[in-house]
């Protein structure tokens, strides 16, 4: 699909997308119960007051970055070294970030499970963190097409 300069390749982009979106979710949860009993701390029925999460946090958005862009890798694996432009790394991360804000709404504050919060304690009780993760997901395709032209350029 061609959009604004660039070209999404919209099946790869979304399997990527629930590859790295599940990955994170999994990840993420993992490094809080990994800090509770490393730390022994007690448990907490209210997520924002749950201080293994609460210091989880500032870990977050360079484990999505990460994660996002080992996924780009996946997206891009199959292109040759000049087809990972720019405008396509700008259009996958911005695919990305518009399929992640309304289904972390969904799956976070909407779906009442133990993770939920509330719309504040999601957009306002993780300030800064939620909005580093968002544009972890969005510059993670841009940081892997940069590290790719770097590692493809020759050394003088």
């Amino acid at each position: 699909m061609q959009i604004a300069g660039g070209t999404l390749n919209l099946r790869r982009a979304t399997i990527a997308f629930l590859t790295a979106y599940i990955a994170i979710t999994v990840l993420g949860t993992l490094l809080s119960f990994g800090i509770a009993a490393v730390w022994r701390l007690p448990p907490s029925t209210q997520p924002m007051q749950n201080k293994a999460y609460l210091l989880s946090e500032p870990f977050l958005p360079g484990l999505n970055l990460v994660v996002w862009m080992f996924c780009s890798w996946i997206y891009f694996r199959r292109t040759s070294e000049s087809s990972a432009r720019r405008a396509d790394t700008l259009i996958l991360g911005a695919f990305w970030l518009l399929v992640a804000l309304p289904l972390d709404y969904m799956a976070f504050v909407l779906i009442k499970t133990p993770l939920s919060l509330s719309p504040f304690d999601f957009y306002v009780g993780q300030f800064p963190w939620i909005y580093l993760i968002y544009l972890a997901v969005f510059t993670a395709p841009f940081c892997y097409g940069e590290l790719r032209r770097l590692s493809l350029r020759p050394l003088n």
